[in-house]
């Protein structure tokens, strides 16, 4: 075992002011760059040379000329500062969201039409951040959020669980959509008595998003029933476009889907849907899951912002 007597003889800091004093050959020069007074910055050379038992400096004209046994110090020395300079950026890093891990769990509609536009936006700004993104059903993405396995969860009108927040990033609504060259591709806003008679494609009445849509139906005297049930958003898409019916779909996977061929309709009564961001209720917010969320609502506000203000 190494003898630890010799530990104690100098320390960062003091090699810190040692380097400072050799750059600049006084101790005036030296004290302004480090924030120190000049008494200090004179203090730690004595104390180091007492500690060490050799003189570090010679004073020749009002300068400090570093002597041989301390330039070979310092020598040894500089991997030390290129070590410390490396953990001081990496500390800074940590502390302003530049670098980390973030893992994000979201529903299959929000990993295809939100989370690329919030990343473009995010990664801007934290681009040697490490980010996983999982596309996930409802239940797990609860079940991730509450474990720590995700950072933060993105889903539309999710269940209340005690030990989550919930931070609404913006409401948005169901809408439908229409085949290419359908009757209806004219009429901007669709209802349920529009809807008679027509295949209906959507999901489940005991879904969430379901059962406000059937809500909305029984608020018209009428009935929701899809004849084709799917469980994700996304795919509703592309059963509309091959002419097998009237979809209902949220307004994201409505509005954002690039080279759609089918038509988009507001759909009335208005089906609210809020997109949520959900957090550990008992854990401090990671700053990058802050970050992000805040991105992810800006995204969202110039997005929607953009569409006609929702009639009631």
């Amino acid at each position: 075992m190494s003898d630890p007597s010799y530990r104690a003889l100098i320390n960062l800091r003091q090699l810190e002011v040692l380097r400072a004093v050799m750059r600049y050959r006084t101790t005036i020069g030296a004290a302004e760059e480090l924030g120190m007074s000049q008494p200090a910055v004179s203090n730690a050379i004595k104390l180091a040379e007492a500690k060490m038992g050799f003189p570090l400096f010679d004073r020749v004209s009002n300068r400090l000329v570093p002597t041989e046994d301390a330039r070979l110090l310092m020598a040894d020395a500089e991997s030390l500062f290129l070590v410390h300079e490396a953990v001081q950026r990496k500390a800074w890093d940590l502390r302003s969201g530049r670098t980390g891990v973030l893992r994000i769990y979201a529903t299959a509609e929000l990993s295809q039409f939100l989370i690329p536009g919030v990343l473009a936006l995010f990664m801007a700004e934290h681009p040697d951040v490490q980010v996983t993104v999982d596309t996930v059903r409802m239940d797990a993405l609860l079940e991730g959020v509450e474990s720590g396995s995700a950072d933060i969860g993105v889903a539309m009108k999710p269940p209340v669980r005690p030990s989550l927040t919930r931070d609404v990033l913006i409401e948005a609504e169901i809408m439908c959509i229409s085949p290419p060259g359908d009757p209806l591709a004219s009429s901007p806003v669709l209802t349920p008595f529009d809807l008679r008679e027509r295949r209906i494609i959507g999901p489940s009445p005991g879904s969430p998003l379901g059962a406000m849509i059937a809500h909305a139906f029984e608020r018209s005297s009428d009935h929701y029933h899809p004849d084709i049930e799917v469980r994700f958003a996304n795919v509703i898409g592309p059963l509309v476009e091959q002419g097998l019916g009237i979809g209902f779909v949220d307004e994201m996977t409505a509005r954002y889907r690039s080279n759609s061929g089918f038509t988009t309709h507001r759909f009335r009564p208005r089906v609210p849907i809020p997109v949520c961001g959900l957090l550990l209720r008992d854990k401090p917010p990671q700053r990058l899951a802050q970050a992000f969320m805040t991105h992810a609502r800006q995204y969202m506000q110039q997005q929607i912002a953009t569409r006609e203000k929702p009639e009631d």
